[in-house]
């Protein structure tokens, strides 16, 4: 019996990248730099049973969920993207791509890549595309080729790629209650080409996955509150998922023995906020649904996705007693994405003053770096990003940046030792959420300010590099070595280009220290 629709992702999102923290930014790195065998070998492909997929992107099992409201679980299938020819038939109604990144136009790929050159984002989901439409052709045609996930937003800003690459339908949007709907409207051809779901679910709404996910990740809130005028889940309305039904999706992981539970959510600090005015964190309910996470039997490890630093100086008793039930140490850190976005306290307050909150935007700098020892004490290592050509940005804001990322370096040594840790990666600024009549960044086009960020911040990351606890590879000792060498070339590497770039522009940005003064 064939299936009705086959869900599929492209190979980037299907790969745990060896569970190297930080890894998969790779997928974002251009394809003309990074040979493509080496890239395999960073990322080898998830594991598959017969060409179903034994894991999947999170997203991608929730919309799995989502259309068995309206199909049967013989209907729907998952698949790994090297093997979804075996399962496309004449019986196949529709074939679905979930994207993160599809155009490369992200604020990650959009840096590393220029707008010139092809990010592996772009370049897998176009082959897995091309592959699926060359197939349906060959099979009649009859089957509609859907595009959704959290990177459909592009295709409304490049529509001329949605014939190009044949694609029938985008979904942009939380498709959770009306999936099963769609899809049948898609089927009968009654659907438009760009569909934009304005009116998100409702916590009971939001189905269970049925089938396990990548890292073991469980979603526990949607949305966020905080507002920041570039970032579109942050204007949504916080929603909190019960801890039954947590409990229920982290089962369907430990089942298959997952015993890592990546807790996601758009700022892990905000669960179940109830001070809504000072964003101070609900304390009682974070303590109890991490230690509800880590007494379910069969998890060993857990870790939030994202979080802001501003709720962990607010409250930075509550990171102590968090680590204790996450058994943080110096071999066992908690990694967590933090949004550092920028030095300058004039955009923190123009662009996103409740980030600060419950502090001043022109406190933001004290915060950072405050709340960086918090988390350091503690255990816990912030990959922070920080965000080139906001609108407005001038060269005092990307100083205000350097000065910033100087005073980490500087302070944290010498206020927790060997315990000080962050990265900092500077992305793109992409016109989404209240911002979308911007213009994207061109980030080929730096001024010396902008290239020192980019400099000082990856010189940094790369120093992190070198002394990462290399407990954190958990590989063997081959492999070990082998990613040590990586390491330090690759990285090595990227500096140097940046200040070739630098160099052609006229910039000597090895000046960084006393320009800053």
């Amino acid at each position: 019996m064939g299936y009705k629709v086959v869900l599929v992702a492209d190979r980037t999102l299907m790969s745990i990248y060896r569970n190297i923290p930080l890894l998969d930014f790779l997928s974002c790195a251009p394809a003309e730099k990074i040979p493509e065998i080496l890239f395999n070998f960073i990322a080898p492909p998830i594991i598959s049973k017969s060409g179903v997929a034994s894991v999947a992107p999170y997203g991608l099992r929730k919309l799995e969920a989502a259309l068995l409201k309206g199909y049967k679980r013989s209907e729907v299938i998952v698949v790994n993207p090297d093997r979804v020819e075996d399962f496309i038939s004449p019986q196949t109604k529709v074939i679905g791509v979930y994207t993160m990144d599809p155009l490369g136009l992200g604020p990650i790929s959009a840096m590393f890549t220029g707008g010139k050159l092809t990010a592996y984002t772009r370049k897998y989901f176009t082959d897995l595309v091309t592959r699926i439409k060359r197939l349906k052709n060959s099979r009649g045609g009859r089957a509609k080729l859907v595009v959704g996930g959290p990177g459909s937003w592009q295709f409304q800003y490049r529509p001329e790629e949605i014939e190009k690459l044949g694609i029938d339908n985008i979904i942009v949007g939380e498709a959770d209650r009306v999936a099963s709907e769609i899809l049948l409207q898609i089927e009968e051809g009654s659907a438009p080409e760009i569909m934009v779901l304005k009116q998100p679910p409702k916590v009971d709404e939001i189905p269970s996955i049925v089938n396990p996910t990548l890292h073991g990740m469980v979603e526990v809130m949607r949305g966020c509150g905080r507002n920041c005028e570039f970032c579109d889940p942050n204007l949504r309305r916080a929603r909190y998922i019960p801890l039954s039904k947590i409990l229920k999706e982290i089962r369907v992981n430990t089942k298959v023995g997952i015993d890592n539970v990546w807790i996601h959510s758009e700022d892990i600090f905000l669960y179940e906020l109830e001070d809504h005015k000072n964003f101070i964190p609900n304390m009682d309910a974070l303590l109890n649904l991490f230690q509800t996470v880590m007494s379910e039997p069969g998890v060993a490890h857990s870790n939030p996705t994202h979080g802001t630093v501003s709720a962990v100086l607010a409250e930075p008793d509550m990171m102590s007693k968090l680590s204790k039930i996450l058994r943080a140490s110096p071999d066992e850190p908690i990694g967590i994405q933090s949004g550092l976005e920028t030095g300058s306290g004039r955009l923190i307050r123009r662009f996103m003053p409740s980030k600060a909150k419950p502090f001043s935007p022109e406190e933001w700098g004290d915060v950072v770096v405050e709340g960086t020892e918090v988390y350091n004490v503690n255990y816990w290592f912030p990959a922070y990003t920080l965000m080139l050509g906001l609108p407005g940005e001038t060269d005092d804001d990307a100083w205000e940046t350097i000065r910033l990322i100087d005073r980490l370096e500087r302070e944290l040594p010498r206020k927790v030792g060997e315990r000080s840790h962050f990265t900092v990666t500077p992305i793109s600024f992409v016109p989404v959420g209240l911002l979308k009549g911007e213009e994207f960044f061109d980030s080929t086009n730096l001024t010396e300010a902008q290239f020192c960020v980019l400099y000082k911040a990856w010189r940094h990351t790369i120093l992190e590099i070198d002394r990462m606890p290399r407990s954190l590879l958990h590989l063997n000792p081959l492999l070990k070595l082998t990613f040590n060498l990586l390491f330090k070339f690759g990285s090595r590497a990227l500096l140097s280009y940046i200040k070739r770039r630098s160099s052609h522009q006229g910039y000597d940005i090895e000046r960084v220290p006393l320009l800053m003064k």
